[in-house]
Parts: C-alpha cells; sequence; structure tokens
C-alpha cells in the first residue's frame, strides 16, 4: 500500500450542447465551459492506468473510494458533469459527453494508455451508457429532442460497478408512491396503495405488489404524458422547459419487506425512515424539468439503462453487489451481470456491505482489494 497520495485539481474544458441550448443557470458555466476533476495518485510509482470515477449529478470529487485507490498505487480521478449543482435539468445524453471529455482529458493531457471506468451507485449507469454509446453509437438526439455527438465518445478500457443501480428511471419506477393520484396535491391518495398504512400487513401479499407495481408504471407514464405535452406546448421557444416537483418516491416495497428481495440488508431505505423520507423535501427526483424527466426517470423513455446498455460491452467488466445495501439490490447486479457482452465479466458479492459503508471500517479496503486483484487478472492494472 502506497502510504503518500497526492490531489491534483483538474480544470477539464468540454464542448457545449451542440444545438446551442443551455439548460445550466450558471453564466460562468455557459461562458466557460469547465468540468472539475480531482487527480489522486500516489506519491512515487507510475502506472499507465488511470481510474476514472463520476455521478450523473452528485460531486463525487471526495468519495470514500478515491484516496483508497490511490493509497493501492492506483491513480484515479474522480470528476463532476455539468450537472453537479444543477440535478433538476439532468440530461443523461450530455452527462455522458462530459465524461468522454474526462477519459480523453486522462488519455491526451495525462496520458495515461489505460482508462477504466468506476460506476458507484447512481454512475454505474452513467458508466454503462457510456460505454455501450463508446463502442456502438446508436443515439443522436435525447429523448425531446436535443442533439447530442455520443459518436465522439472514446472506448474506455474497462467496466468497474460497485453498488450499482440499473438507472434512474428503473429506480424510480421501483420507488415512486402509486397511492398519489393528484400531482398537484400529494395529500389526495387511494388509500388501498398506501405501503406505510398502519395497517399494512407483513409480509406483503404478492397479488397486492403485483397491483402495486403496475400503479407505479400508470403513475409514471402520466407524468411522462404530461411532460411531453409540456414541450410540444413550449415548441419553438429556444431553449423553453418545464419545472415541476414529483411528490412521494420512496416507497419501494422493498423497504418494509426484505423478503421481496432476499439480501442481508436490514428494512429501511438510504435515507433512513423511507416513510419519513417519501414526505421529504429531498427525496428521489424531487425536483425535475420536463426534458430532464424524459432523459433520466422515464422508464419508457430514457435511454440510459444499465441491463441494455450492457448487452452491447464487451470491454472487461466486474459487477460487485454489496449486500448490506438498501438502494442497489443485489438481484440487480446479478441482472446487470448477466446482461454484460462481456464473456468473462465477473459478479462480486461483498457479505454484509452497505451502500456507504457507514461503520463498516473494514468495507472500502475490502473493496479496493477485490478490484485490484480484478484489474490484475484482466490485465489492466499497471
Amino acid at each position: 500500500m502506497a502510504d503518500t497520495v497526492e490531489d491534483h485539481f483538474q480544470r477539464i474544458p468540454y464542448r457545449p450542447a451542440v444545438d446551442g441550448k443551455v439548460e445550466i443557470h450558471s453564466g460562468l458555466s455557459r461562458h466557460y465551459p469547465t468540468l472539475h476533476g480531482n487527480l489522486v495518485t500516489p506519491e512515487r510509482g507510475s502506472s499507465r492506468t488511470v481510474v476514472l470515477m463520476a455521478h450523473p449529478a452528485s460531486n463525487f470529487l471526495s468519495h470514500f473510494l478515491v484516496r483508497a485507490f490511490a493509497e493501492a498505487g492506483i491513480p484515479i480521478m474522480a470528476m463532476n458533469t455539468r450537472y453537479a449543482a444543477n440535478e433538476a435539468a439532468l440530461l443523461m445524453e450530455r452527462a455522458a459527453e462530459d465524461l468522454g471529455a474526462g477519459v480523453r482529458w486522462m488519455r491526451e493531457t495525462h496520458g495515461y494508455e489505460r482508462v477504466v471506468l468506476l460506476g458507484f451507485s447512481g454512475g454505474g449507469p452513467l458508466m454503462s451508457f457510456y460505454q455501450s454509446q463508446a463502442e456502438n453509437p446508436t443515439i443522436t438526439r435525447t429523448p425531446s429532442g436535443d442533439a447530442v455527438a455520443l459518436d465522439a465518445l472514446s472506448p474506455a478500457d474497462g467496466l468497474m460497478l460497485v453498488g450499482a443501480h440499473p438507472g434512474r428511471a428503473r429506480v424510480l419506477r421501483n420507488w415512486i408512491d402509486p397511492a398519489v393520484v393528484d400531482e398537484n396535491d400529494p395529500y389526495r391518495t387511494d388509500p388501498a396503495l398506501d405501503l406505510y398504512a398502519p395497517d399494512r400487513a407483513l409480509p406483503l401479499s404478492s397479488d397486492w405488489v403485483a397491483e402495486y407495481r403496475d400503479a407505479q408504471l400508470r403513475r409514471i407514464r402520466r407524468i411522462d404524458a404530461w411532460a411531453q405535452e409540456q414541450l410540444a406546448r413550449s415548441e419553438g421557444r429556444a431553449g423553453a422547459d418545464r419545472a415541476f416537483v414529483v411528490h412521494r418516491t420512496v416507497a419501494d416495497p422493498r423497504f418494509i419487506d426484505v423478503s421481496l428481495d432476499p439480501s442481508d440488508r436490514e428494512p429501511g431505505s438510504l435515507y433512513g425512515d423511507p416513510e419519513a423520507a417519501n414526505w421529504s423535501a429531498g427525496g428521489l427526483a424531487r425536483f425535475v424539468t420536463a426534458r430532464s424527466w424524459l432523459s433520466t426517470w422515464s422508464e419508457d423513455h430514457s435511454n440510459a439503462s444499465a441491463p441494455s446498455d450492457l448487452t452491447t460491452v464487451k470491454a472487461p467488466t466486474v459487477v460487485m453487489a454489496l449486500r448490506g445495501d438498501q438502494a442497489a439490490f443485489v438481484s440487480e447486479s446479478r441482472e446487470m451481470h448477466a446482461a454484460s457482452a462481456d464473456p468473462h465479466a465477473e459478479l462480486i458479492e461483498m457479505p454484509q456491505l452497505t451502500h456507504y459503508l457507514v461503520d463498516q471500517p473494514g468495507g472500502v479496503a475490502d473493496i479496493i482489494d477485490r478490484l485490484r486483484s480484478w484489474l490484475v487478472r484482466r490485465e489492466l492494472a499497471g
């Protein structure tokens, strides 16, 4: 293990939208388009391989895995997309373009020969989407019709998915509260679909869960139709979009009934008490725009779905499931592994580890050891 590491702040230029539209409020971001990264390297030694970590909208510059990789002798850069402080406007296609700027930066500016993508949590589907389009570009526009240039992406040399979920659209499809019957009034509900009703018996009835899942998709599709209507009404107005609130989005039955998707996790959600989180101001997909909704949260319209994207990814791939995770479920990791086009894709399941490894001091070292061994086996290390 390296005893000293060094942080190097990075200013990475990126290309604004090819159609001239800007979805960022900051004038600095518009006039001086720059992405920010943190390249952390061992003080001694050299490597031809660098790990690149990112999330569509979260700031990962100080993620707990970053220094751990560098301390293990593996250079790593964590970078932010243009949406790090503007999640409501996130377009997955443009986040992939930003990631492409990071891949080029590592190769052209720092001279690394191999770039291995690391997708943690929501970074997993971004990395899978990026690599799929880099290997086999098929998408030229976002679901709302905005032009993108994904054919310019450079494929990475490997893909590591750790505690990754299959995609924002899939997560919301499983988490959204179907009891809501009026998007403008979260208190108007169908009591029969209230997951948190005081008399809701456990384990949940399979018939009730099936009805609940169907109702969740119906709610998603109602919002889809509304978002498309808003965009149609704004047609001809350059850059027009519609911001809105999506209430009650932390209501996956798996949060209260762990028998539905068995693993090592405890009842509850990533945010703690799921019923309280369901009513909070900061829940999943709470603030969003019509364009972002279709690109990011819509089951029927989003292009970023790891189980689909991985079917065309031939780069060396490893999927690591954290078996105590309350947000990214083991069954989904197994699904992603099974979907991979890499004939030697590996699935690693880490017992008991939770999403953020809180109060699990040995978890980070265990993850790094397993991933470093995988890099060696796939001839990506060094």
